[in-house]
């Protein structure tokens, strides 16, 4: 056209507003301007509604500043558009304050300012607008209570919901279709059902929409029988059924898990064009998907032209329920060949399942993927990324999606504090505790105060724990069973085992995880009698006995040399079938073996299917501790024959056997062995074990050499073996020498004082040895005195 007039530049403008490109409108509306023409009070609305579409509020108020200074502002088109544009992008101070600037109010203004503040689930302000609205000289419309019933169906109180629906009964309103099929879809968002279907039955036209939300509101609360029975009822009558209709019987279908009258819909559907519109495929891969039949959502997956994100999302989740992982990810890379986005809930499946089957390379793969998908503003992704890092102990790229995040909420921390404590690195993990609370977006809940009692107690540090604890009471989360068994495994691990029992009795309701660790912190801090006590009384409770108990027991059994006892709960792993267990089956060798038991323990061994390492350590300590070297390396070797791979505990039991046995040579080549033949790192046990060998064999200057080598700050305790060594054997000479030096060590330990007059009376050096007792009397030392017991069996 040569010479656009304003009705053609202001069609123009509507038209890339109908299509759905915002920033052409906006571009149209100033080339417009800069043509010389002013826009009049519609192209002025036009360009308000395309800066909201576009997400552009500084264009909008450019827009809002022109129709002040062209005199449009006040034209109820025009404010409308302004309190619309103001009212979408949130900014509810500056619509409020142009909303009062109007000296004459349409019901529009009313209604998009009301519409404004439902839109933020701001119910006092909206609630508060409708009775000024009263007061002033227009009444509230259709569109008004529409508005305030919706707002009603997300309210704190279902009050507010009856309080609108019985203000639009009085003005004779609840029988309209707009009106009324709001009331029905909002009762149906309360799961009140009766209500709804009431309040459906009293309007004077039901259409489609008004269905819709029916089965809706029953699909939404699980009651599916009964929305197939209305969706039959529709169909019967004659009225056509639509996409939202079949998609939300297809739904309705897939609660119900009815897989016949599915396909009778889905042949139903073949009948009507409907079969190509997205929803309705999308809503039929889910009812498959949901049946099992994964090959006929794909089948239809396939069967559509054009794909978008929600029918490939629908096909991935599919794909994902079924552990076709394979598949899923060749669906994901298909999506981005064709430039479709991924949207939360896939990535966030994605994740979740491939984690869970440890394909940690799949994942890392696919963050790249999903960099390019969303950003930093979503947590439900982030937290999801930080977790699979976490697991994988990867907690460097963990923290790299943390500080990337532009929301955080307490899951992000948790998952974070989370993964340092895989990481084993405890004190950061309180460190990063300490910037949560100092962070005022978030408070820890109790899944985060968890992770924390659970670093505190690898730190044992009690008094950090009370604090948190005292925190717990605080907050009010004292009586969550996760907390409960947190804080006992938190004093149990600092030794404060009567904290422990003290939490464990006030327990209102005591789960499973609550009594292994009370069982099992007796056991290993040496109160096998409690241990077995407390199981007594666990015995008459509701709750079945786990593998962790039956070990801890049998631990306890152990530690008392419990025969009887350990026999007992051996017929009791028997009855309960977790005698097979690969943690029950070594406690069981390990109790026969510290009761004296050792063919017994031998006998169980061989009845064992599918050893593991933990089977076959637990026999060759054994051996090692009842002098059987031999045996215990004959064992060993069987172990290698087997392909089964030792850890650190196998060669402290390895060791121990040639020390007893005076295996010099193989005791130091199986010393070496542990780094340099399987990669394992030499622990404190390793080096006691080896100098006591050493001592034994009368090596004391290579054992000395071996102490002054070892990687250890402590190192009291070896020199102590070696001492012992030489107390055993009379070496007088190096027994006095090395006895000095621990004595600088320690000296107010009586056992030092002891062993170097063992080696003294042995050497038949009756002087020094009634010198050093009076040194010790003199001293005020005494040695501990030892103590013997026995079971009495009736």
């Amino acid at each position: 056209m040569p010479s656009p007039n304003l009705i053609s530049w202001t069609s123009t403008i509507s038209s890339f507003l109908q299509a759905g490109r915002a920033n052409l409108a906006l571009q149209e509306f100033f080339a417009m301007c800069n043509s010389g023409l002013k826009p009049n009070e519609f192209g002025l609305s036009l360009a308000l509604k395309a800066s909201r579409i576009a997400s552009k509020p500084n264009i909008g108020k450019l827009v809002h500043g022109y129709s002040i200074k062209s005199g449009f502002e006040s034209y109820a088109y025009c404010s409308t558009s302004i309190l619309d544009m103001y009212s979408k992008f949130g900014i509810m101070s500056d619509a409020r304050m142009f909303f009062h600037s109007i000296p004459q109010k349409c019901d529009a203004l009313w209604n998009t300012l009301i519409d404004g503040y439902a839109r933020y689930s701001d119910e006092n302000e909206a609630v508060g607008l409708f009775h000024q609205m009263l007061l002033s000289s227009l009444d509230p419309n259709s569109f008004t209570y529409t508005i305030l019933i919706k707002l009603s169906a997300n309210a704190v109180d279902i009050g507010l919901l009856r309080f609108f629906h019985g203000r639009s009964i009085k003005i004779g309103l609840d029988c309209y279709n707009f009106v009324g099929g709001a009331i029905v879809d909002s009762y149906g968002k309360w799961g009140e059902l009766d209500d709804s279907v009431r309040s459906f039955w009293s309007l004077e036209e039901r259409d489609h929409v008004v269905w819709t939300s029916l089965l809706s509101g029953f699909r939404d609360n699980g009651d599916a029988e009964r929305g197939i029975d209305f969706y039959l009822r529709y169909v019967s009558e004659g009225n056509t059924v639509d996409q939202f209709m079949f998609a939300s019987v297809l739904n309705l279908c897939s609660d119900l898990q009815s897989r016949d009258f599915g396909l009778q819909v889905h042949s139903c559907l073949a009948k009507t064009p409907l079969l190509v519109d997205s929803f309705v495929r999308t809503a039929l891969i889910d009812m498959y998907v949901s049946f099992g039949m994964v090959d006929d959502a794909y089948r239809s997956f396939l069967e559509i032209g054009e794909k978008n994100e929600v029918i490939f999302s629908a096909m991935i989740k599919g794909f994902v329920s079924t552990s076709d992982y394979s598949n899923a990810v060749k669906l994901v890379y298909e999506m981005r060949k064709l430039g479709l986005p991924l949207d939360c809930s896939t990535i966030s499946c994605m994740i979740k399942a491939l984690t869970s089957h440890e394909l940690f390379d799949e994942v890392k793969t696919f963050h790249g993927q999903i960099l390019k998908s969303i950003d930093g503003s979503n947590f439900v992704v982030g937290n999801n990324l930080i977790e699979m890092y976490s697991k994988r102990r990867d907690v460097h790229s963990a923290e790299k999606v943390f500080m990337s995040m532009e929301v955080l909420n307490e899951f992000s921390w948790t998952a974070l504090i989370s993964g340092y404590n895989e990481s084993e690195d405890f004190v950061e993990s309180l460190k990063l505790y300490q910037k949560m609370k100092s962070s005022s977006s978030v408070e820890p809940n109790e899944f985060t105060l968890v992770a924390v009692l659970y670093a505190i107690s690898k730190l044992q540090d009690v008094c950090k724990g009370k604090q948190i604890h005292s925190y717990i009471i605080k907050k009010g989360f004292q009586s969550h069973a996760y907390i409960e068994s947190a804080l006992i495994g938190l004093y149990s691990n600092c030794g404060c085992l009567n904290d422990a029992y003290r939490i464990f009795s006030t327990m209102s309701k005591r789960d499973l995880v609550s009594w292994g660790y009370m069982i099992s912190s007796y056991a290993q801090q040496g109160h096998g009698y409690k241990a077995l006590k407390l199981l007594s009384k666990h015995e008459k409770g509701p709750i079945a006995i786990d593998e962790s108990i039956f070990s801890s027991c049998l631990s306890a059994c152990s530690s008392l040399t419990s025969l009887e006892m350990g026999k007992t709960i051996h017929s009791c792993t028997i009855k309960t079938g977790f005698e097979s267990n690969i943690q029950v089956e070594a406690a069981i060798i390990d109790m026969y073996c510290k009761c004296g038991c050792v063919k017994e323990a031998r006998k169980i061994f061989n009845e064992i299917k599918n050893h593991s390492v933990i089977s076959y350590t637990s026999m060759i300590c054994g051996y090692a501790q009842h002098g059987f070297g031999k045996e215990a390396l004959e064992m060993f070797n069987a172990m290698k024959m087997h392909e089964i791979e030792p850890d650190e505990v196998t060669f402290i039991g390895v060791i121990s056997a040639c020390s007893r046995c005076g295996f010099l040579k193989e005791g130091l080549m199986h010393f070496e062995s542990v780094t340099l033949k399987y990669g394992l790192e030499k622990t404190f046990s390793h080096y006691a074990c080896i100098v006591d060998l050493l001592g034994r064999a009368g090596e004391v200057r290579e054992a000395e050499k071996l102490i002054f080598e070892a990687p250890f700050r402590s190192k009291t305790l070896l020199w102590k073996t070696l001492l012992g060594a030489c107390s055993k054997y009379g070496n007088v000479e190096d027994g006095n020498r090395i006895a000095e030096m621990v004595m600088r060590l320690e000296p107010d330990e009586a056992s030092n004082y002891v062993m170097l007059s063992n080696i003294y009376s042995s050497a038949s050096m009756w002087d020094k040895s009634s010198e050093l007792k009076k040194k010790m009397g003199e001293g005020s030392l005494k040695k501990t005195p030892g103590c013997s017991w026995l079971q009495v069996t009736y």
